[in-house]
């Protein structure tokens, strides 16, 4: 089956040409097809007070043909470059999920989004589609970052054997496999990191450690980084992953992966994440998130194979009428 590539574009952070470049080259290195697809909605049409279900649907559908000629406009060039281009636009709401309902449809090996640009202060407010992507897409997400083009830099696989930070087993699974795959298909090397505790916060987090002699403490250290690599090599051993260069990193998990990244000038980082209740994300935090920030490179979101999406298959927000029937999805 040939692979499919969804890319989703927001008409108000349409794909950069260095995005479209890289989305191209992505799928000419998989053989993929590539569908552009746009989530359309616009509450004016939606507002009460409005009666006439004919006319609303009618704006609707002019609504989505308009971005589909949009969409034909911007596979244009990507189809003179060989590639099979499909469009979709679909109504629907909030954007995020009308996403993630298109993924369910389709079934894409990946969905390509472009991340739009935040300001420290804006990144409460601008950041939220991004992190519910992050949450709740259902297959692999590529979310662009940088202009830099494929080839040029490893794909940096990011790992946690030890599942400190509450992640399904099986997850690290899924990081090592896409990897591998970027690796192969975009001829790259392959790095595989590990980012652990610090040794200064265990020892503070650990009274017997706290008790141990300076001297018994570094032998202690040392040890512990030598255990962990092994763990780490172990667990990339199991899986085949053959060629990859294999670190141990202590640190703050966002901080350190991001300035790992940049010392080896990484054109894709792989990790996990998983969708978690809002009081869980207080307490846990979100390293998915807080590394989306900061990481100067694109950042590839992969789920353990049990990942169910907390998003419904339809959409559930009403058209106003006189009897307020369910709207339908229209594309």
């Amino acid at each position: 089956m040939t692979p499919l590539l969804m890319i989703a574009v927001a008409a108000a952070n349409a794909a950069t040409p260095f995005a479209t470049a890289k989305i191209a080259r992505l799928a000419h290195a998989m053989d993929a097809e590539l569908e552009l697809f746009h989530c359309v909605y616009k509450p004016s049409i939606a507002r009460r007070g409005r009666t006439s279900m004919r006319g609303i649907e009618k704006e609707i559908l002019d609504l989505v043909g308009e971005s589909r000629d949009w969409l034909e406009s911007l596979a244009k060039p990507l189809r003179l470059e060989g590639l099979k281009v499909h469009t979709a636009a679909r109504w629907d709401q909030p954007t995020t999920a009308g996403i993630v309902r298109q993924a369910m449809r389709r079934k894409p090996d990946l969905l390509v989004a472009q991340p739009a640009r935040r300001s420290p202060v804006a990144r409460l407010i601008l950041s939220q589609t991004d992190h519910r992507l992050i949450e709740t897409c259902p297959c692999p997400l590529l979310l662009i970052k940088t202009a830099r083009p494929y080839g040029n830099g490893p794909i940096v696989a990011a790992i946690d054997p030890t599942h400190a930070r509450d992640k399904p087993a099986a997850l690290d699974s899924s990081i090592l496999e896409a990897a591998s795959m970027l690796s192969r298909r975009l001829s790259a090397p392959m790095h595989v990191v590990h980012v652990c505790t610090p040794w200064e916060q265990m020892i503070a987090e650990s009274k017997k450690l706290r008790r141990i002699p300076v001297l018994q403490k570094l032998e202690i250290h040392k040890m512990y980084l030598q255990c962990t690599d092994i763990q780490v090599r172990e667990l990339v051993g199991r899986h085949g992953v053959t060629g990859a260069q294999v670190y141990v990193v202590e640190g703050e998990a966002s901080k350190a992966l991001a300035s790992f990244s940049r010392h080896v000038s990484a054109d894709v980082v792989v990790m996990g994440a998983v969708s978690r209740s809002a009081f869980k994300r207080v307490v846990i935090g979100h390293t998915a998130e807080k590394v989306l920030d900061v990481l100067d490179a694109d950042l590839l979101i992969v789920k353990a194979p049990s990942f169910r999406s907390p998003v419904a298959p339809q959409m559930n927000h009403r058209l106003p009428s006189g009897r307020a029937r369910r709207a339908k999805s229209i594309s």
